[in-house]
């Protein structure tokens, strides 16, 4: 059986220093070309694989894979080739939701996740993120403010945080 264009790509990069770089950017535009193909819009590919990770649009833990790409570049092939084929779930069709929950997602995962999606959230639109009690409310906080984002609010409910959080339309 003849091999993917993708996984020709990987078999061929696999061994350069950049190609855990080159596999987030070949998600990301995978993601981006989903999206328009399937009447969603013409998206900016960071922004695009944030509107993946927040829909649950995937149908592994695509974060985990984007953590140790080269480790999951099987994995990675397969979700960007089902793509071409797969209809667009409701919740990417619309606005970027506002709410990741990260609640039950263990540390540094929900760090991870959370950087991952604020890289390609729209700047100035407001991010509600859920999270739970101990090191997640300690640590992802300090992950996006090292990141250049600005966290608006922490408010403890029953048994989780809200954090609030918004990218500036310009950095400093």
């Amino acid at each position: 059986m003849d091999k993917s264009p993708i996984a020709k790509w990987i078999e061929a990069n696999s061994g350069k220093e950049t190609f855990g770089n080159a596999l987030r950017e070949l998600v990301s535009y995978a993601c981006a070309e989903w999206i328009r193909r399937s009447g969603g819009g013409l998206l900016p590919p960071e922004e695009a694989l944030s509107r993946v990770l927040l829909a649950h649009a995937c149908d592994g833990p695509l974060d985990e894979w984007l953590e140790d790409p080269a480790a999951h570049s099987g994995e990675i092939a397969a979700f960007c080739e089902s793509l071409k084929s797969r209809p667009l779930p409701a919740e990417l069709a619309g606005d970027a939701p506002s709410v990741l929950d990260l609640r039950g997602v263990a540390c540094p995962r929900n760090a991870v996740r959370s950087r991952l999606v604020m890289a390609g959230y729209p700047c100035g639109k407001v991010l509600e993120i859920w999270l739970d009690n101990g090191s997640p409310i300690e640590n992802v906080p300090a992950s996006l403010v090292a990141d250049g984002h600005k966290v608006l609010n922490r408010e403890k409910k029953a048994d989780y945080w809200v954090l609030k959080v918004v990218k500036p339309d310009n950095k400093e």
